[in-house]
């Protein structure tokens, strides 16, 4: 999948894309969240019923997710959401005031479909809870590679 954002264009490859979804699907499934919200994607749902997940099961979730693309379904960037490349190689993002510096590349999109996650739920969520989910949801993120 390939996007542009303040004209600069991103790629990501969609088995990437959807083992992101999953990531961030099993972050608020399983309650790593500081806040519970009930949010799911359906098309990764199949293989959590699955004992062990192989490769072949990761491409084909991806063909489900390449339809929603198609049909214009999934969409994890905001409106008005900026990404700049800091001079460390890493990211800064912002959506209106929230601030977000030195998020890596493998962060970032995870960060962004969790940020767009919240942004679309229902009730709304404050800004400032989305704040405190977002340092959270980081912090989870990094403690798992440690």
């Amino acid at each position: 999948m390939e996007f542009i954002l303040n004209n600069k264009k991103y790629s990501v490859l969609n088995h990437e894309l959807f083992i992101n979804y999953l990531i961030v699907d099993n972050y608020f499934r399983n309650r790593y969240s500081k806040y519970d919200y009930n949010i799911r994607f359906d098309f990764v749902t199949p293989l959590l019923t699955k004992e062990k997940i192989e490769f072949k099961d990761i491409l084909e979730g991806t063909k489900d997710l390449e339809v929603l693309i198609e049909k214009s379904e999934i969409d994890f960037i905001p409106a008005g959401l900026t990404i700049d490349q800091q001079e460390n190689g890493n990211f800064k993002i912002t959506y209106q005031e929230l601030d977000f510096d030195n998020i890596h590349s493998g962060e970032a999109i995870p960060f962004l479909i969790t940020l767009h996650s919240l942004l679309t739920y229902k009730p709304i969520i404050s800004l400032t809870q989305i704040l405190e989910e977002l340092e959270n949801f980081i912090e989870n993120f990094r403690a798992y590679n440690k």
